[in-house]
Order: structure tokens, then sequence, then C-alpha cells
């Protein structure tokens, strides 16, 4: 479908629950549950979001699992000192995952778009990001197209009646930017016209467009996004809202892999990082006990988690950079133009 272009109402709800707890002996608190069973159970199921390649109209990302998966891992092993002890279920959606989370099924999702009517219609709560997403627009590397003014009255390609689409609208308009808009109903469709060249260019999220470009297999190298983001997207761990014992868990093992990459520890050489002299490095590594201890973890278990998979650059080199031909961007490090930010390691 063509059409020229010239230029949800979303509905709050305020929720407010209230749990009544028992005064008997041995009871659980809330905040506690989640890392008391896992505990107890020797074991961390986690979710990830596998993003299938039919495209269901309400996912927006590509296929991070493997990132997602290797956060489970790092989660797992910060509680219970090994990696082997962490079970992943992939779930085609969001909904899916959420609703695991949400009947036991799972403790951790990772992979979610975070959303207040999603914190209460799901009773989640939200770690920190993983990835930062974003919508982008990808041209051919011939096409000599650099900005968005070049795709002045040239034929956009867009996933019909999604964010993306309206979003490319509101963009444009504002800038006084014409276009013709071809709209497909599937994702396969749309990758079609864009490897043969039906439309100038795409438009959807970037990890979406990354897995379809890495399909395109020889001719990967002949596509190339515009430097323009638009719709931020987090992804970020989800869990059982009120568990904070266990949330606090998930944020600083984020930090942790995020703040070995700032110190340049890595798998390979976290063992002898650990013989380090400067305070960061002796702060994570557990030569100073305070995050451990107020965490409740062993005091080397930021040692254990990089030994287990890794600082967060080796982790999206391996799982997404690599795999998808796509640069660090949003998700460098603060200290090089990226979103990627530790907590404090005391």
């Amino acid at each position: 479908m063509n059409r020229l272009l010239p230029g949800f109402q979303f509905v709050g709800v305020l929720f407010v629950g209230c749990l009544a707890f028992g005064n008997a002996a041995g009871a659980q608190t809330p905040d506690a549950r989640t890392l008391a069973s896992v505990r107890a159970a020797h074991h961390l199921t986690c979710g990830t979001i596998q993003a299938a390649d039919d495209w269901n109209g309400q996912d927006i990302h590509g296929n991070l699992s493997a990132l997602e998966g290797e956060i489970c891992r790092a989660v797992g092993t910060a509680i219970l000192g090994t990696p082997d002890d962490v079970k992943i279920e992939a779930f085609p959606a969001e909904p899916e995952a959420l609703g695991a989370v949400k009947s036991d099924a799972v403790q951790l999702a990772v992979g979610i778009s975070p959303a207040s009517s999603t914190a209460v219609q799901y009773g989640v709560g939200f770690g920190p990001a993983v990835f930062y997403d974003a919508q982008r627009i990808m041209v051919p590397r011939s096409s000599g197209i650099t900005d968005l003014a070049g795709l002045r009255d040239k034929l956009i390609c867009a996933l019909d009646m999604t964010a993306p689409e309206r979003t490319l609208r509101d963009e444009m308009t504002a800038r006084g930017i014409r276009y013709a808009l071809m709209t497909h109903s599937e994702q396969g469709e749309m990758d079609a016209a864009v490897a043969v060249h039906r439309c100038i260019a795409a438009t959807a999220m970037q990890t979406r467009l990354a897995q379809s470009r890495a399909e395109f297999h020889a001719r990967t190298s002949d596509f190339v996004f515009l430097p323009e983001h638009f719709a931020l997207s987090p992804m970020v761990p989800a869990f059982r809202y009120g568990d904070q014992s266990f949330g606090l868990i998930v944020d600083w093992t984020v930090s942790a892999l995020i703040e070995a990459e700032a110190l340049g520890i890595t798998q390979g050489n976290v063992t002898e990082a650990s013989k380090r002299g400067d305070m960061r490095a002796q702060q994570l590594l557990g030569h100073d006990f305070a995050t451990a201890q107020a965490l409740g973890l062993a005091h080397d278990w930021a040692a254990k988690v990089i030994a287990a998979t890794g600082n967060y650059g080796e982790i999206f080199q391996r799982t997404t950079g690599g795999p998808y031909h796509l640069n660090r961007g949003l998700n460098a490090l603060w200290t090089e133009g990226g979103l990627m930010t530790p907590l404090p390691m005391h």
C-alpha cells in the first residue's frame, strides 16, 4: 500500500494494592520471598524474549534472547555462586514472560519494555536497562543517503499501524519532509521489499532492522543506518513487585557487569584483577565487603559473575554486536558517549 503523507489514547490507571499478612511465627516477609525461594531450591528460573521472526504486531524489538540469557546467568551466579543452577525459559513475546513472573513460573524475566500499565497489570517491578533500543531508519549503502533530508519524496517501508510508523510520520512532519509510505502487515514481507529495493528505506526499532539485515547474509554490509535515533526504548529485567531484596541483587548485578567493563576487568583476567590495589577494583571484586553485606551475598559474588559471563562489553559483542553487526551506540559506557552507567559499589 502506497500513500503520500503531508506532514492511543493512553489511559492511566492508578492502582493501590494492600496485602495483609498474618503474624504467625516464621511467616515470610513479602520483600524476601523470591530470594528465599531461589536459595531454598538452589535454582533460578529466568525468562527471555525470543521475539519470533513472524512479527505479532505487539513486540517491537528484535531477538535479544542471547543477551538476556547472559543477564539471567549473571543474576543466578550472584545469588547461587554458579551459573549451572540457572534454567532459562524462552518466551515468544513479552506478555507470556510477564505472565510467567506473575504466576511464579519464573522468578525473573529479562528484555521487558517498562511501562506503568505493565507494572500494574502483571504486578512487577523493573531493574536497570540491559539494552537501549531506539527507532532507526535503514537505507542501502549505494543510495548515498546520509540523513533524513535525503529521504524527501522517497518511498519508505514500515509495518502498518505500529508505533514506528506513527513516530516516522511525526518526525518527518515536524521537519517538513514529504515522503511516500509503503506499509506491510508482516515483517517478512517488509524485509523482502527492502532486500530488492522496492522502498529506498525502512524504519523500525534498531534491533528489528539489525536482525533482518543479518539475515541478508552476504548482503548485510550493503545496508546502513542513518544517524538519527527516535523513540528510545530501554529493555529491562522484571520481577515480582515488592521483592526488594531480590530486586537489589538484580540492580547491582547489572551494575557490576558495567563497572567491570569500565575497569577493564574481563572473563579472562578477573582472577588476576582480584589482586589489584586500586579502590574501585577492590570494591567490585570483594576486598571491600560493604556491597556484599548490604545485598546478603558472598564477598566475591561479583568476581564469580564476571568469571561466568564476562563484563557487559563482552556479553554485548558475543550476543549482539557480532551476530547483528551492531556498534555499541547508546549501549556504550557513559565514558564513551553511551548510556551504560554503573551504580556505586560501596
